[in-house]
């Protein structure tokens, strides 16, 4: 799906319209990775004194684990330097590249904001829960936003906090309601903290940017003999931005493929330098006609449009302002592409890592009031600033609008004073050659002057949790109940620069004044929205960086929107031993949950009235309820006292849930699995899950409104040959009346269209099933072996699937042109160009993911070896995933896949070795991303450099105790200053998966004090 966004027109910046997607391993310590190979025996709870423990994945108080279960500890967090629960999840093979983080480009309204994304299956999809509690999405509802459904903003979590994060594959759903279809991320805090600790970390790039700084308090006491305890924390963290500019890799300069205009045959997509958009530039292409200013693809080459000198030569302003030559670089095949050349450097204006400043307090305590009833409480609060530092500034030209229009060629009249005299004579001269009238003409440009594309969120949470929790015994039978309520708000505020474009035309409109001074031309009529200024000033428009404080005063209005998400949540359950059976005791849950959400979304004045180029954009507001019981059943089977052969030990475990949603009624989801152990030291599990997502609150409730979306059209040359059936595409684009070599505009550059919500939506349901084993080596002590096959089925998934998706049903179908997504958009009669689309959430699409996950652990003591006792313990582990397959199927028409994309290679591995002592650890992390492909949507016969090269990346962490009472350590990520990875020449990559290589060699110093 081509990317939605606010502005009238985008261009497309990176050569692939493709979504970058998961998998990229890295390591995380090896007790990590001892707790994701046997993580049923790492599973305890919230407060090791109380009867009620967490365990995730199930409510019953033992330690049941039919489904894969990773596990990342808390010391590895603050030993890799993560300074974020996102980064530590994003470096595990398991995850995608998150819906948003603060690496890379920004969803609207929601700057800085971390969501996490299991298997790449979607943000919506991935259940994230606290001490295994709900906690309050922090997304936006607007369907500009970066993820539809209640993703939790892990950035609102404080590392300090984390004892362990258990992260369940494709179970939950049973256990803990809607949205785990993926799977479950469970955030476990620390518990009965006693003492003070504080500890400050500052890190900066090799480069001297992208600086980060925070430092923690953790304070905690015990008291009433061990029956209380009360823990705070307060937590700082402040990072310095960077815009792509920043690095050659992700800035204007970097290569990009593109399609040559020599081609005969099928398109050939080739290497060429930095791409430039030269249908604008940021100081202004003028033009006679309201055109773009050259067209490559016309007959006979270049045709220009643009105002030219008495030589010939195409003119646009420099700097200064003034009109010079226009130097042309290598055309590519597209109408609005060149590579390098004086056309605008858009991949520069984009945001690499954002400006940010978080603090948050969270205070957690607990009391058993006796040995049979126990109390606990958690209170947050939280105020999170980030700054989208750049994106795609407004344009004005013929591709967007045309003349006049918020969005079309500015139109100037050819003796504004900002011009010179020799440059109006210029102008005049060749609108007379054009045979065009001489008093006006046009202009081009990218307004980054007036609008750079950042914005800021400011973000705030409370939220509260209170419980009780007790036990009682029948007879032998001992049962114990919980009772919690949580409540939670988070109210986002997005700022930015409001462009109004009447009060533009006014301070274009410029004249000599009576005393020579240039001044606004009289009687104009301002906009009826307030800007920072009423007073006119004369706009210099001409070159760049020539505006006046006063001009954008005078255009500028504050952009204002808000966002509040709410959630009430109370859950009792009640869960004991039901009978004691020659294995165990069988042990059951009963319980009901009852859960409120709401959403509302207000764009604000300025967005919600038409005052410049961005769309209306409409508020957004619902809310749901939810009436909840579930049960669940663990049944021990077998023991290992029973001394069968081949049956040391077999377990039991189901479980089944009723969700009367408001919205769309009720859903059973359940699930059942066990384990069986043949002999010691092998586990052999199994699980079966049917789990599902209800519609959130943007799907169901977002009204129709204006969207601007771009996509591979598969018309265009260079995707004809794609598709299921390239025969059938070919021939079904020809039937439309689509010449052979043509070239769509909505690959490069965004078409209008509508886009919502729909009401009548009903759940997605997915059928997934694992199977694996673990296996503690017996003739190798210490070494624990774990596989597991992960098959997830979704069907009735909901999705706005985008013009892209869109054509390519239409034009793959073999109905075609009866094919209903044939109806969903329009295409001019005479140039083929996307005109309008409708684009609306639907129950219609099914994705399929396939893949095997795999660790080895290895804990040596050294003096096994023959050294001395203090030479320490080596630690030596990997994590390895293996994806079969990620597809997905929009109606019957279009497939896309995702695995072996960049960012989501078919193999990843992370390994660390570990070395322990009393006195220090040093440890090294290796990743391996394997080789990827542009795009696999596309033959490879359309790339000249179809193949990405393998990622490799090596990290080191030092830490030294100094005494009891302070630690150092240091880190160097990216110790070898690896580069991005290259596919030829040419540098293709994902940003989040593999920023150590983008940033470059990074350090990292950390002090602990502790009392």
């Amino acid at each position: 799906m081509g990317q939605m966004i606010l502005n009238y027109g985008k261009l497309l910046t990176t050569g692939s319209a493709m979504a970058m997607a998961l998998v990229a391993a890295t390591s995380a310590s090896a007790q990590d990775r001892a707790a994701s190979t046997s993580a049923q025996e790492d599973t305890t709870g919230a407060r090791d004194d109380a009867s009620v423990i967490v365990v995730t994945g199930t409510r019953i108080s033992s330690k049941v684990a039919d489904q894969p279960v990773v596990a990342i500890t808390g010391d590895s967090i603050a030993n890799q330097g993560f300074t974020n629960i996102i980064q530590a999840l994003t470096n595990q093979p398991q995850f995608g590249v998150p819906a948003n983080s603060t690496v890379g480009g920004q969803g609207s309204f929601g700057a800085g904001q971390s969501f996490s994304n299991l298997y790449n299956l979607g943000s919506q999809r991935t259940l994230t829960l606290v001490n295994g509690t709900r906690f309050v999405s922090g997304a936006t509802s607007s369907v500009f936003g970066a993820s539809v459904g209640s993703p939790v903003d892990l950035g609102q979590i404080a590392p300090a906090l984390v004892e362990r994060i258990d992260v369940v594959s494709v179970g939950g759903a049973p256990i803990y309601g809607s949205d785990a279809i993926a799977g479950t991320v469970n955030i476990i805090l620390k518990k009965n903290f006693d003492g003070i600790d504080v500890t400050a970390s500052n890190g900066i790039s090799e480069k001297g940017d992208g600086g980060n700084s925070n430092v923690s308090l953790l304070a905690g006491k015990n008291f009433g003999d061990g029956r209380g305890n009360i823990t705070f924390n307060l937590f700082y963290d402040h990072q310095d931005g960077l815009t792509t500019a920043s690095r050659y890799v992700t800035g204007a300069d970097r290569p990009f493929f593109g399609k040559t205009t020599s081609d005969t045959g099928p398109s050939n997509i080739v290497y060429f330098g930095g791409r430039r958009f030269s249908v604008v530039s940021n100081t202004g292409i003028p033009a006679a006609l309201d055109n773009i200013p050259f067209n490559h693809l016309s007959a006979g080459g270049a045709t220009y449009q643009a105002i030219t000198n008495a030589a010939g030569q195409a003119l646009f302003f420099n700097q200064a302002g003034q009109l010079v030559p226009f130097q042309h670089g290598t055309v590519t095949g597209s109408v609005s592409t060149e590579a390098g050349g004086d056309g605008f450097r858009t991949a520069d204006y984009g945001n690499l890592l954002t400006d940010s400043n978080r603090i948050q307090g969270v205070l957690m305590g607990h009391y058993d009031f006796s040995e049979h009833l126990r109390f606990h409480a958690e209170a947050w609060a939280s105020r999170d600033i980030a700054t989208n530092r750049a994106d795609q500034t407004l344009y004005n030209t013929a591709l967007f609008g045309n003349a006049g229009d918020p969005a079309g060629n500015y139109i100037l009249s050819s003796t504004n004073p900002f011009l010179s005299a020799a440059d109006q004579a210029t102008i005049q001269a060749s609108l007379a050659a054009a045979g065009q009238p001489t008093n006006q003409f046009y202009l081009a440009r990218a307004n980054t002057d007036l609008f750079a594309g950042a914005f800021s969120s400011r973000s705030s949470l409370a939220r509260g949790v209170a419980g009780l929790d007790g036990d009682f015994a029948i007879g032998s039978h001992k049962f114990t109940w919980e009772g919690t309520v949580t409540y939670g708000q988070v109210n986002t505020t997005s700022s930015q620069v409001g462009l109004v474009w009447q009060n533009i035309q006014n301070a274009l409109n410029a004249v000599t004044g009576p005393n020579g001074q240039i001044i606004c031309a009289p009687n104009y009529t301002n906009a009826p929205i307030a800007t920072l200024s009423s007073s006119c000033a004369p706009l210099n428009i001409f070159g760049n960086g020539n505006v006046s404080q006063a001009a954008l005063n005078y255009i500028n209005a504050p952009a204002i929107s808000r966002q509040v998400n709410k959630q009430f949540d109370a859950v009792l359950d009640v869960k004991g031993s039901l009978a004691h059976l020659p294995a165990g005791d069988l042990q059951a849950v009963v319980g009901g949950e009852i859960r409120r959400e709401s959403q509302a979304f207000d764009p604000g004045t300025y967005f919600s009235g038409a005052y410049s180029q961005y769309a209306v954009i409409a508020p957004v507001s619902g809310s749901y309820y939810t009436h909840e019981a579930f049960t669940e059943v663990t049944l021990p089977l077998l023991s290992p006292d029973m001394h069968i052969p081949l049956l040391r030990e077999l377990t039991l475990h189901g479980a089944a849930r009723y969700t009367d949603n408001s919205l769309n009624g009720g859903f059973w989801s359940y699930t059942g699995g066990g384990n069986w152990s043949p002999v010691k030291g092998l586990t052999l599990r199994g699980n079966f899950t049917r789990s599902f997502r209800a519609p959130s609150t943007t799907e169901s409730f977002a009204p129709i409104a204006t969207v601007f979306e771009t996509g591979n059209d598969p018309c265009d040359s260079r995707f004809i040959t794609g598709g299921v059936s390239p025969a059938n595409r070919a021939k079904n684009c020809a039937a439309a009346g689509v010449p052979a070599g043509f070239s769509s505009q909505i690959v490069d550059s965004t078409a209008q269209g509508l886009g919502g919500g729909n009401p009548h939506l009903n759940n997605e349901v997915a059928n997934s099933w694992t199977v694996g084993a673990n296996y503690a080596v017996p003739f190798v002590p210490g070494l624990v072996l774990t596989a597991d096959y992960i098959h997830v089925d979704i069907k009735n998934e909901i999705v706005q699937p985008g013009i892209e998706s869109i054509m390519q049903a239409c034009y793959d179908s073999s109905s075609y042109p009866n094919s209903p997504f044939c109806s969903a958009f329009t295409r001019d009669p005479t140039s083929h160009q996307i005109t309008s689309f409708s684009d609306t959430f639907l129950n219609i699409a099914s994705q399929n993911y396939r893949a095997l996950q795999a660790s080895a652990s290895y804990t040596l003591k050294l003096s096994r070896l023959g050294l001395p006792e203090g030479a320490g313990v080596l630690n030596i582990s990997s994590n390895y995933l293996h994806e079969f397959k990620n597809q997905s199927i929009v109606g019957t028409g279009s497939v896309q896949d995702a695995h072996d994309a960049i960012g989501e290679p078919a193999d990843a591995v992370s390994t660390m070795i570990d070395w322990q002592t009393k006195r220090f650890d040093w440890s090294w992390t290796v990743r391996y991303d394997g080789p990827t492909k542009v795009d696999p949507n596309s033959p490879a016969s359309s790339y000249q450099y179809y193949g990405v090269s393998p990622y490799w990346m090596a990290n080191t962490s030092l830490g030294v105790i100094v005494n009891d009472h302070f630690r150092l350590r240091g880190i160097v990520n990216n110790v070898f200053n690896m580069g991005v990875t290259y596919a030829g020449p040419v540098p293709e990559f994902s940003s989040n998966k593999e920023f150590d290589a983008v940033f470059g060699r990074s350090y990292r110093i950390t002090a602990e004090v502790k009392f």
